[in-house]
């Protein structure tokens, strides 16, 4: 019997998986987004815009207020966010917003 190899996480922080509605904000453009996930590190997120939005986003969500962003990768309808605040800042904010 062949033993299970396992893929060390790459994350360096612990994901929620959440369902709250955002707005990904470029330029003096916006467009309503889905996120699906988050951490102190970033988030992934689903929009019909994933396609169209640039690089650089402001992450807005009721919960966490505005949160700058780098596009890190996307897929279809997904998008992978990296955040540029500070991680403990972060990890505070989403922390408030999950009690």
């Amino acid at each position: 019997m062949e033993a299970q190899k396992t893929v060390p996480e790459r994350r360096r922080f612990e994901r929620a998986k959440v369902l709250w509605s955002g707005q990904l904000i470029y330029g003096d453009e916006t467009a309503a987004c889905l996120i699906v996930n988050i951490s102190a590190g970033g988030a992934m997120v689903r929009s019909e815009a994933a396609a169209i939005c640039p690089a650089s986003v402001t992450l807005r969500n009721a919960r966490i207020g505005d949160l700058a962003a780098e596009i890190t990768w996307r897929k279809n309808d997904e998008m992978g966010l990296k955040f540029l605040e500070d991680d403990q800042t972060v990890a505070i904010r989403i922390g408030k917003a999950l009690r």
